[in-house]
Protein backbone atom coordinates (compact mmCIF):
# COMPACT_ATOMS: atom_id res chain seq x y z
CA UNK A 1 0.00 0.00 0.00
CA UNK A 2 1.04 3.69 -0.85
CA UNK A 3 2.20 5.60 1.90
CA UNK A 4 -0.34 8.78 1.78
CA UNK A 5 1.52 12.15 2.69
CA UNK A 6 0.87 13.49 5.64
CA UNK A 7 2.25 16.40 8.12
CA UNK A 8 3.03 16.26 11.54
CA UNK A 9 2.62 19.21 13.89
CA UNK A 10 5.09 20.12 16.26
CA UNK A 11 5.01 22.83 19.16
CA UNK A 12 7.48 26.19 18.16
CA UNK A 13 10.81 25.26 19.93
CA UNK A 14 12.85 28.14 21.13
CA UNK A 15 14.95 28.26 18.56
CA UNK A 16 12.66 28.01 15.99
CA UNK A 17 13.68 29.76 12.49
CA UNK A 18 10.11 30.75 11.98
CA UNK A 19 8.67 33.61 14.10
CA UNK A 20 5.49 34.81 13.81
CA UNK A 21 4.65 37.73 12.24
CA UNK A 22 1.99 40.53 13.67
CA UNK A 23 -0.26 41.94 11.38
CA UNK A 24 -2.36 44.83 12.50
CA UNK A 25 -3.09 48.95 12.42
CA UNK A 26 0.01 51.02 13.38
CA UNK A 27 -2.34 52.67 16.07
CA UNK A 28 -2.06 49.98 18.31
CA UNK A 29 0.03 47.35 19.04
CA UNK A 30 -0.79 43.67 19.33
CA UNK A 31 0.42 40.35 21.11
CA UNK A 32 1.74 38.00 19.17
CA UNK A 33 0.07 34.68 18.66
CA UNK A 34 0.88 31.09 19.10
CA UNK A 35 1.40 29.42 15.91
CA UNK A 36 2.24 25.65 14.83
CA UNK A 37 5.60 24.53 13.35
CA UNK A 38 4.99 21.37 10.77
CA UNK A 39 7.39 18.96 10.61
CA UNK A 40 7.69 16.98 7.00
CA UNK A 41 7.20 13.54 7.29
CA UNK A 42 9.89 11.08 5.18
CA UNK A 43 6.83 10.36 2.83
CA UNK A 44 5.78 14.09 2.12
CA UNK A 45 9.79 14.22 1.53
CA UNK A 46 10.34 11.58 -0.50
CA UNK A 47 6.82 13.06 -2.44
CA UNK A 48 7.98 17.07 -2.84
CA UNK A 49 11.58 15.62 -3.99
CA UNK A 50 9.95 13.61 -6.90
CA UNK A 51 7.98 16.73 -7.80
CA UNK A 52 10.59 18.90 -7.84
CA UNK A 53 12.87 16.51 -9.64
CA UNK A 54 10.24 16.24 -12.66
CA UNK A 55 9.88 19.54 -12.52
CA UNK A 56 13.57 20.26 -12.92
CA UNK A 57 13.41 18.14 -15.64
CA UNK A 58 11.07 19.81 -17.59
CA UNK A 59 13.10 22.82 -17.22
CA UNK A 60 16.38 21.34 -18.19
CA UNK A 61 14.27 20.19 -21.30
CA UNK A 62 13.07 23.39 -22.27
CA UNK A 63 16.27 25.31 -21.48
CA UNK A 64 17.65 22.83 -23.99
CA UNK A 65 15.72 23.64 -26.72
CA UNK A 66 16.68 27.38 -26.00
CA UNK A 67 19.90 26.83 -26.51
CA UNK A 68 19.70 25.21 -29.99
CA UNK A 69 21.51 27.70 -32.82
CA UNK A 70 24.84 28.84 -33.26
CA UNK A 71 27.01 28.91 -30.22
CA UNK A 72 27.40 31.96 -28.25
CA UNK A 73 24.07 33.27 -29.73
CA UNK A 74 21.96 34.88 -27.18
CA UNK A 75 19.20 33.15 -25.84
CA UNK A 76 15.37 33.72 -26.70
CA UNK A 77 14.01 36.45 -23.91
CA UNK A 78 11.40 34.07 -23.26
CA UNK A 79 12.96 30.59 -22.94
CA UNK A 80 13.37 30.29 -19.10
CA UNK A 81 12.53 27.75 -17.08
CA UNK A 82 9.23 26.29 -16.84
CA UNK A 83 8.64 25.90 -13.06
CA UNK A 84 8.77 28.78 -11.24
CA UNK A 85 6.72 29.06 -8.15
CA UNK A 86 3.93 32.31 -7.66
CA UNK A 87 5.82 35.18 -7.29
CA UNK A 88 3.23 35.84 -4.30
CA UNK A 89 3.76 33.15 -1.90
CA UNK A 90 5.78 33.78 1.10
CA UNK A 91 6.88 32.82 4.76
CA UNK A 92 4.17 35.70 5.71
CA UNK A 93 1.14 33.80 3.65
CA UNK A 94 2.04 30.86 5.36
CA UNK A 95 1.79 31.68 8.50
CA UNK A 96 -1.15 33.92 7.83
CA UNK A 97 -3.10 30.83 6.41
CA UNK A 98 -2.33 29.01 10.04
CA UNK A 99 -1.19 25.63 8.78
CA UNK A 100 2.51 26.10 9.11
CA UNK A 101 3.19 25.25 5.31
CA UNK A 102 1.29 22.02 4.88
CA UNK A 103 -0.89 21.69 1.58
CA UNK A 104 -4.71 22.34 2.72
CA UNK A 105 -5.53 19.90 -0.91
CA UNK A 106 -3.05 17.35 0.20
CA UNK A 107 -4.64 17.22 3.56
CA UNK A 108 -7.53 16.51 1.70
CA UNK A 109 -5.92 14.10 -0.81
CA UNK A 110 -6.87 16.83 -3.62
CA UNK A 111 -3.53 17.70 -4.58
CA UNK A 112 -3.54 16.63 -7.91
CA UNK A 113 -7.00 18.07 -8.41
CA UNK A 114 -6.51 21.42 -6.39
CA UNK A 115 -8.12 24.58 -7.91
CA UNK A 116 -10.27 21.87 -10.02
CA UNK A 117 -11.52 20.11 -7.41
CA UNK A 118 -15.82 21.41 -6.81
CA UNK A 119 -16.69 22.04 -4.16
CA UNK A 120 -18.93 19.02 -3.69
CA UNK A 121 -15.70 16.99 -3.98
CA UNK A 122 -14.11 18.49 -0.79
CA UNK A 123 -16.69 18.24 1.33
CA UNK A 124 -16.85 14.40 0.20
CA UNK A 125 -13.00 14.56 0.73
CA UNK A 126 -13.65 15.95 4.17
CA UNK A 127 -16.12 13.97 5.51
CA UNK A 128 -14.68 10.64 4.26
CA UNK A 129 -11.44 11.85 5.81
CA UNK A 130 -13.27 13.01 9.07
CA UNK A 131 -14.42 9.44 9.54
CA UNK A 132 -11.21 8.19 10.23
CA UNK A 133 -8.97 10.75 11.38
CA UNK A 134 -11.39 12.52 14.42
CA UNK A 135 -9.45 11.87 17.95
CA UNK A 136 -12.84 9.85 19.14
CA UNK A 137 -13.37 8.13 16.35
CA UNK A 138 -9.69 6.63 16.53
CA UNK A 139 -10.06 6.22 19.90
CA UNK A 140 -13.31 3.88 18.99
CA UNK A 141 -11.40 2.34 16.12
CA UNK A 142 -8.36 0.73 18.20
CA UNK A 143 -6.19 -1.70 16.11
CA UNK A 144 -8.26 -0.66 12.97
CA UNK A 145 -6.27 2.42 11.59
CA UNK A 146 -6.75 4.23 8.68
CA UNK A 147 -4.04 4.15 5.94
CA UNK A 148 -3.02 7.80 6.88
CA UNK A 149 -3.36 7.11 10.82
CA UNK A 150 -1.56 3.75 10.19
CA UNK A 151 1.69 5.34 7.98
CA UNK A 152 1.60 8.30 11.02
CA UNK A 153 1.95 5.12 13.81
CA UNK A 154 4.58 3.99 11.70
CA UNK A 155 6.92 6.57 11.03
CA UNK A 156 6.25 7.63 14.76
CA UNK A 157 7.13 4.18 16.08
CA UNK A 158 10.68 4.42 13.67
CA UNK A 159 11.55 7.48 15.30
CA UNK A 160 10.49 6.10 18.72
CA UNK A 161 12.89 3.29 18.39
CA UNK A 162 15.66 5.75 17.54
CA UNK A 163 15.08 7.19 20.66
CA UNK A 164 15.01 6.05 24.13
CA UNK A 165 13.69 2.92 25.15
CA UNK A 166 11.08 1.49 26.71
CA UNK A 167 8.61 3.26 24.65
CA UNK A 168 7.52 5.96 27.42
CA UNK A 169 5.15 8.20 26.86
CA UNK A 170 4.22 6.52 23.06
CA UNK A 171 0.60 6.41 24.24
CA UNK A 172 0.94 10.47 24.79
CA UNK A 173 2.37 11.49 21.55
CA UNK A 174 0.06 9.32 19.25
CA UNK A 175 -3.18 11.29 20.78
CA UNK A 176 -1.18 14.44 20.34
CA UNK A 177 -0.16 13.52 16.27
CA UNK A 178 -3.63 12.74 15.89
CA UNK A 179 -5.02 16.06 17.33
CA UNK A 180 -2.90 17.78 15.53
CA UNK A 181 -3.81 15.66 12.40
CA UNK A 182 -7.51 16.62 12.78
CA UNK A 183 -6.33 20.51 13.41
CA UNK A 184 -4.38 20.69 10.23
CA UNK A 185 -7.63 18.73 8.22
CA UNK A 186 -10.04 21.09 9.65
CA UNK A 187 -8.36 24.13 8.62
CA UNK A 188 -8.16 22.77 5.15
CA UNK A 189 -11.64 22.25 4.99
CA UNK A 190 -12.39 26.28 6.55
CA UNK A 191 -10.21 27.49 4.35
CA UNK A 192 -11.30 25.13 1.58
CA UNK A 193 -14.50 24.79 2.30
CA UNK A 194 -15.33 28.83 1.71
CA UNK A 195 -15.77 30.25 -1.36
CA UNK A 196 -13.90 33.13 -0.76
CA UNK A 197 -11.40 31.65 1.20
CA UNK A 198 -10.24 29.29 -1.28
CA UNK A 199 -10.01 31.69 -4.00
CA UNK A 200 -8.09 33.68 -2.14
CA UNK A 201 -5.52 30.61 -1.15
CA UNK A 202 -5.91 29.29 -5.09
CA UNK A 203 -4.75 33.03 -6.42
CA UNK A 204 -1.66 32.79 -4.97
CA UNK A 205 -0.89 29.16 -4.62
CA UNK A 206 2.23 27.81 -5.92
CA UNK A 207 2.30 27.26 -9.68
CA UNK A 208 4.16 28.60 -12.68
CA UNK A 209 2.53 32.26 -13.30
CA UNK A 210 5.59 33.23 -14.73
CA UNK A 211 4.89 35.04 -18.14
CA UNK A 212 7.18 36.34 -21.24
CA UNK A 213 8.54 39.77 -21.58
CA UNK A 214 10.30 39.64 -24.64
CA UNK A 215 10.43 37.34 -27.93
CA UNK A 216 12.88 37.27 -30.80
CA UNK A 217 11.80 35.01 -33.39
CA UNK A 218 14.56 31.75 -34.51
CA UNK A 219 13.19 30.60 -38.14
CA UNK A 220 15.21 27.50 -37.07
CA UNK A 221 13.01 26.03 -34.17
CA UNK A 222 9.64 24.77 -35.42
CA UNK A 223 6.54 26.08 -33.44
CA UNK A 224 9.05 28.23 -31.61
CA UNK A 225 5.97 30.78 -30.92
CA UNK A 226 3.63 28.32 -30.19
CA UNK A 227 6.12 26.33 -27.44
CA UNK A 228 7.03 29.62 -25.80
CA UNK A 229 3.36 31.54 -25.19
CA UNK A 230 0.85 28.60 -25.27
CA UNK A 231 2.08 27.09 -21.97
CA UNK A 232 1.33 31.04 -20.34
CA UNK A 233 -1.99 30.95 -21.62
CA UNK A 234 -2.56 28.04 -20.55
CA UNK A 235 -1.77 28.47 -17.21
CA UNK A 236 -3.82 31.97 -16.74
CA UNK A 237 -6.84 30.27 -18.63
CA UNK A 238 -7.46 28.87 -14.66
CA UNK A 239 -8.40 32.46 -13.82
CA UNK A 240 -10.91 33.20 -16.16
CA UNK A 241 -13.91 34.40 -14.62
CA UNK A 242 -15.79 33.15 -18.85
CA UNK A 243 -15.69 29.55 -19.45
CA UNK A 244 -14.76 28.19 -21.84
CA UNK A 245 -11.55 29.52 -22.34
CA UNK A 246 -9.94 29.87 -25.93
CA UNK A 247 -6.57 28.97 -26.39
CA UNK A 248 -3.72 29.43 -28.65
CA UNK A 249 -4.38 27.09 -31.30
CA UNK A 250 -1.77 26.10 -33.77
CA UNK A 251 -0.65 27.14 -37.20
CA UNK A 252 -3.92 25.76 -38.79
CA UNK A 253 -6.11 27.86 -36.44
CA UNK A 254 -8.48 30.03 -38.91
CA UNK A 255 -9.04 33.73 -38.68
CA UNK A 256 -12.02 33.92 -36.95
CA UNK A 257 -10.33 31.60 -34.26
CA UNK A 258 -7.30 33.46 -33.85
CA UNK A 259 -9.32 36.45 -33.52
CA UNK A 260 -11.59 35.30 -30.87
CA UNK A 261 -8.97 34.46 -28.74
CA UNK A 262 -7.52 37.59 -29.15
CA UNK A 263 -10.67 39.44 -28.54
CA UNK A 264 -10.83 37.03 -25.52
CA UNK A 265 -7.75 37.48 -23.91
CA UNK A 266 -7.62 41.41 -24.40
CA UNK A 267 -10.47 41.95 -22.08
CA UNK A 268 -9.91 39.10 -20.00
CA UNK A 269 -11.17 39.18 -16.53
CA UNK A 270 -9.61 37.13 -13.66
CA UNK A 271 -10.97 36.08 -10.68
CA UNK A 272 -8.18 36.70 -8.50
CA UNK A 273 -7.82 38.07 -5.02
CA UNK A 274 -5.02 39.04 -3.56
CA UNK A 275 -6.69 39.48 0.17
CA UNK A 276 -4.29 37.16 1.68
CA UNK A 277 -1.30 39.83 0.54
CA UNK A 278 -2.73 42.17 2.56
CA UNK A 279 -1.06 43.28 5.58
CA UNK A 280 -4.07 43.98 8.18
CA UNK A 281 -6.47 40.95 9.89
CA UNK A 282 -9.89 42.60 10.29
CA UNK A 283 -10.11 39.80 13.47
CA UNK A 284 -7.75 41.50 15.20
CA UNK A 285 -9.53 44.73 14.84
CA UNK A 286 -10.95 46.35 18.46
CA UNK A 287 -13.75 48.22 16.76
CA UNK A 288 -16.05 49.19 14.03
CA UNK A 289 -13.99 52.20 13.55
CA UNK A 290 -10.13 49.99 13.21
CA UNK A 291 -12.34 47.50 11.17
CA UNK A 292 -12.95 49.68 8.38
CA UNK A 293 -9.65 51.73 8.52
CA UNK A 294 -8.17 48.06 7.76
CA UNK A 295 -11.20 47.41 5.06
CA UNK A 296 -9.99 50.38 3.32
CA UNK A 297 -6.52 49.50 3.25
CA UNK A 298 -6.52 46.35 2.65
CA UNK A 299 -9.00 47.23 -0.38
CA UNK A 300 -6.44 49.60 -1.83
CA UNK A 301 -3.36 47.08 -1.74
CA UNK A 302 -5.11 44.29 -2.99
CA UNK A 303 -6.42 46.32 -6.01
CA UNK A 304 -3.30 47.50 -6.52
CA UNK A 305 -1.85 43.94 -7.05
CA UNK A 306 -4.66 43.38 -8.97
CA UNK A 307 -4.49 45.93 -11.34
CA UNK A 308 -0.49 45.25 -11.93
CA UNK A 309 -1.26 41.90 -12.54
CA UNK A 310 -3.87 42.89 -15.05
CA UNK A 311 -1.41 45.16 -16.45
CA UNK A 312 1.45 42.58 -16.85
CA UNK A 313 -1.22 40.18 -18.49
CA UNK A 314 -2.06 42.88 -21.16
CA UNK A 315 1.23 43.65 -22.03
CA UNK A 316 2.03 39.52 -22.18
CA UNK A 317 -1.20 39.24 -24.32
CA UNK A 318 -0.22 42.34 -26.48
CA UNK A 319 3.40 41.01 -26.84
CA UNK A 320 1.88 37.74 -27.93
CA UNK A 321 -0.11 39.20 -30.58
CA UNK A 322 2.63 41.63 -32.17
CA UNK A 323 4.72 38.45 -32.59
CA UNK A 324 1.89 36.08 -33.76
CA UNK A 325 3.16 34.54 -36.91
CA UNK A 326 -0.83 34.00 -38.06
CA UNK A 327 -1.75 37.37 -36.97
CA UNK A 328 1.37 38.58 -39.61
CA UNK A 329 0.15 36.37 -42.34
CA UNK A 330 -3.57 37.72 -41.79
CA UNK A 331 -1.90 41.12 -41.58
CA UNK A 332 -0.19 40.51 -45.09
CA UNK A 333 -2.82 38.84 -47.16
CA UNK A 334 -4.97 41.95 -45.93
CA UNK A 335 -2.70 44.05 -47.02
CA UNK A 336 -2.00 42.81 -50.04
CA UNK A 337 -5.63 42.68 -50.75
CA UNK A 338 -6.14 46.03 -50.13
CA UNK A 339 -3.21 47.32 -52.41
CA UNK A 340 -4.87 45.18 -55.08
CA UNK A 341 -8.37 46.95 -54.46
CA UNK A 342 -6.03 49.82 -54.32
CA UNK A 343 -4.46 48.88 -57.69
CA UNK A 344 -7.95 47.68 -59.50
CA UNK A 345 -9.86 50.70 -58.13
CA UNK A 346 -7.10 52.75 -59.44
CA UNK A 347 -7.36 50.98 -62.73
CA UNK A 348 -10.76 51.47 -62.81
CA UNK A 349 -10.53 55.41 -62.48
CA UNK A 350 -7.63 55.35 -65.24
CA UNK A 351 -9.71 53.48 -67.54
CA UNK A 352 -12.83 55.08 -66.75
CA UNK A 353 -11.08 58.59 -67.28
CA UNK A 354 -9.72 57.32 -70.52
CA UNK A 355 -13.12 56.16 -71.64
CA UNK A 356 -14.57 59.54 -70.97
CA UNK A 357 -11.80 61.14 -72.71
CA UNK A 358 -12.08 58.81 -75.95
CA UNK A 359 -15.75 59.84 -76.07
CA UNK A 360 -15.10 63.81 -75.51
CA UNK A 361 -12.45 63.02 -78.35
CA UNK A 362 -14.70 61.07 -80.62
CA UNK A 363 -17.47 63.79 -79.77
CA UNK A 364 -15.18 66.45 -80.83
CA UNK A 365 -13.90 64.91 -83.67
CA UNK A 366 -17.48 63.89 -85.04
CA UNK A 367 -18.31 67.77 -84.15
CA UNK A 368 -15.96 68.75 -86.53
CA UNK A 369 -16.54 66.39 -88.91
CA UNK A 370 -20.08 67.96 -88.84
CA UNK A 371 -18.58 71.28 -89.15
CA UNK A 372 -17.02 70.24 -92.08
CA UNK A 373 -19.83 68.46 -94.05
CA UNK A 374 -21.87 71.37 -92.92
CA UNK A 375 -19.01 73.88 -94.19
CA UNK A 376 -18.76 72.17 -97.48
CA UNK A 377 -22.28 71.90 -98.03
CA UNK A 378 -22.30 75.54 -97.23
CA UNK A 379 -19.55 76.09 -99.40
CA UNK A 380 -21.17 74.05 -102.44
CA UNK A 381 -24.72 75.57 -101.93
CA UNK A 382 -22.86 79.09 -102.25
CA UNK A 383 -21.12 78.27 -105.64
CA UNK A 384 -24.02 76.78 -107.03
CA UNK A 385 -26.07 79.97 -105.94
CA UNK A 386 -22.80 82.44 -107.44
CA UNK A 387 -23.25 79.56 -110.28
CA UNK A 388 -27.15 80.01 -110.08
CA UNK A 389 -26.72 83.61 -110.48
CA UNK A 390 -23.79 83.93 -112.99
CA UNK A 391 -25.81 81.81 -115.59
CA UNK A 392 -29.15 84.24 -114.72
CA UNK A 393 -26.84 86.97 -115.23
CA UNK A 394 -25.65 85.16 -118.60
CA UNK A 395 -29.15 84.67 -119.53
CA UNK A 396 -30.31 88.07 -118.47
CA UNK A 397 -27.53 89.70 -120.65
CA UNK A 398 -28.21 87.24 -123.80
CA UNK A 399 -32.03 88.29 -123.47
CA UNK A 400 -31.18 91.31 -123.26
CA UNK A 401 -29.03 91.13 -126.46
CA UNK A 402 -31.57 89.59 -128.21
CA UNK A 403 -34.13 91.69 -127.48
CA UNK A 404 -31.95 94.79 -128.67
CA UNK A 405 -31.22 92.60 -132.03
CA UNK A 406 -34.22 91.89 -132.08
CA UNK A 407 -36.52 95.54 -132.16
CA UNK A 408 -33.42 96.46 -134.33
CA UNK A 409 -35.43 95.04 -137.11
CA UNK A 410 -38.02 97.24 -136.31
CA UNK A 411 -36.83 100.31 -138.24
CA UNK A 412 -36.32 98.28 -141.22
CA UNK A 413 -39.01 99.93 -143.42
CA UNK A 414 -40.68 96.77 -144.26
CA UNK A 415 -41.64 96.13 -140.53
CA UNK A 416 -41.90 99.70 -139.74
CA UNK A 417 -45.65 99.46 -139.27
CA UNK A 418 -45.58 96.39 -136.47
CA UNK A 419 -43.09 98.36 -134.31
CA UNK A 420 -45.63 97.50 -131.22
CA UNK A 421 -45.46 94.09 -132.03
CA UNK A 422 -41.74 93.79 -131.96
CA UNK A 423 -41.96 95.01 -128.31
CA UNK A 424 -44.72 92.68 -127.02
CA UNK A 425 -42.82 89.59 -129.47
CA UNK A 426 -39.39 90.88 -127.42
CA UNK A 427 -41.14 91.54 -123.84
CA UNK A 428 -42.66 87.80 -124.11
CA UNK A 429 -40.57 85.19 -125.87
CA UNK A 430 -37.45 83.91 -124.49
CA UNK A 431 -33.70 84.90 -125.80
CA UNK A 432 -34.14 81.52 -127.74
CA UNK A 433 -36.89 82.10 -129.82
CA UNK A 434 -36.03 85.83 -129.94
CA UNK A 435 -32.86 84.74 -131.44
CA UNK A 436 -34.58 82.13 -133.87
CA UNK A 437 -37.01 85.04 -135.26
CA UNK A 438 -34.29 87.64 -135.10
CA UNK A 439 -32.10 84.69 -137.65
CA UNK A 440 -35.33 84.08 -139.90
CA UNK A 441 -36.18 87.74 -140.37
CA UNK A 442 -32.85 88.40 -141.37
CA UNK A 443 -32.42 85.59 -144.09
CA UNK A 444 -36.20 85.85 -145.04
CA UNK A 445 -37.74 88.17 -147.69
CA UNK A 446 -40.19 90.43 -146.34
CA UNK A 447 -43.22 88.24 -146.79
CA UNK A 448 -41.42 85.53 -145.23
CA UNK A 449 -40.42 87.64 -141.84
CA UNK A 450 -43.82 89.08 -142.34
CA UNK A 451 -45.39 85.43 -141.58
CA UNK A 452 -42.92 84.47 -138.72
CA UNK A 453 -43.59 87.58 -137.68
CA UNK A 454 -47.05 86.93 -136.57
CA UNK A 455 -46.44 83.48 -135.61
CA UNK A 456 -44.54 85.04 -133.16
CA UNK A 457 -47.00 86.98 -131.98
CA UNK A 458 -49.54 84.83 -131.68
CA UNK A 459 -47.26 82.64 -129.08
CA UNK A 460 -46.40 86.00 -127.44
CA UNK A 461 -50.23 86.20 -126.92
CA UNK A 462 -51.36 83.11 -125.89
Amino acid sequence: MAVQPMLRLLPPGENSPSKPTVYGSPARSHEKKEVYKVERVPAIDRLMAQRAEEEEEAAQKEAAEGEEGEEGEELHAATVQTYKKSQFWSKEVEEKLGLGGADPYGLLELEDKRWRASADEIRKAYRRLVLTMHPDKKAAAGAEESPKKKSAAQVTEEESEKGEEGGEGEGGEEEEEADTEFKLLSASWELLGNAEARRAYDSIDNFNDFLPTAFRERKSVPRHFYNVFGAPFARQSKFSQQTPVPQLGDENSSQDEVNKFYRFWTSFSSWRDFSLLCEHDLKEAEDREERRWMQRQNKNYAGRIKKEEMSRIAAFVQLAYDNDPRVKAFKEAKDAAKAKAKEDKERALREAKEAEQAAVREKENAAAAAAAASAAENASAAEEKAASKREKERQRSALKKARKEFKVLSEKEAYAARAADFDVIAAVLPVEALTTLTATLLEADTEAGVAALADALKTAMV
